[in-house]
């Protein structure tokens, strides 16, 4: 009787042992059907994807861009100049499409003034507050042209980039000329010492006036309003798709 009773209850122990394994096996197949694993993009390889987008900025704004994206923060871009940046939307709309608008946020601060006024009433502090990682000047050209000279416009400049720098020294700079105009005299001096400036300075420089019809070509004046003081739409959508093709690489596409 001691060893029927033995026996059974092993007989027991290895059903219910059986039973047991048979139920895992069960409930961890269910389980695969209905949570299957989905292999996830490692975040190194998102980082390449959004560095390749941003390969034409230059070598420091890339480096902080790599840093935001390893901290998991925004990268902030300020846009600064005269009234006439409505190039700014679309800008900010492709950044925004091709980054995410958590990786990239932008700022515009436009001012109607000339270099000479920016600087007696401190508006680069206005600037600098925003801590923006890059920031994009179009230094107001248009605005100085026929007021001042071309060594006046770039000492202003290079206050407001020392007054900007002073707060953020990491801050790149990226420096573009005013919208290019027919026939243009002394402008087209001023616009060329700024390309020098930017070269001297060893900051990057877009030109874009060579995506504009040539400043000797009449047809540039389609561009423009009558008296060629402000782009319009035709000009607008040249001027940012230069930008565009500038701070998203089509090529990473």
């Amino acid at each position: 009787m001691k060893y029927f009773l033995t026996a059974a209850w092993s007989i027991v122990c290895i059903g219910v042992l059986a039973y047991s394994h048979i139920h895992w096996n069960q409930q961890t197949a269910a389980k695969a059907v209905v949570e299957p694993e989905i292999p996830q993009e490692s975040s190194e390889t998102n980082h390449t994807n959004y560095l390749a987008l941003a390969e034409n900025w230059p070598e420091a704004a890339k480096q902080d861009f790599k840093k935001a994206l390893e901290e998991e923060k925004p990268y902030k871009i300020l846009f600064v100049g005269s009234t006439t940046m409505e190039w700014e939307k679309n800008v900010t709309q492709s950044l925004t499409e091709s980054f995410g608008s958590e990786r990239i946020i932008t700022a515009q601060y436009t001012y109607d003034l000339t270099t000479e006024d920016i600087i007696a009433e401190n508006k680069q502090l206005e600037l600098a507050a925003e801590q923006a990682q890059l920031v994009v000047i179009e230094p107001f050209l248009f605005n100085d042209n026929g007021k001042f000279k071309i060594d006046v416009t770039l000492a202003n400049l290079t206050k407001m980039i020392e007054d900007i720098k002073s707060e953020n020294p990491d801050t790149t700079f990226i420096l573009q000329p005013s919208f290019p105009i027919y026939l243009p005299k002394y402008y087209s001096v001023q616009v060329e010492a700024l390309k020098e400036y930017a070269t001297a300075n060893n900051l990057t420089y877009l030109g874009h006036w060579t995506a504009w019809p040539s400043i000797n070509n009449p047809e540039i004046k389609d561009y423009l309003n009558k008296d060629q003081s402000s782009p319009i739409e035709k000009g607008y959508q040249v001027w940012a798709q230069f930008l565009i093709d500038y701070f998203v690489n089509k090529k990473a596409n």
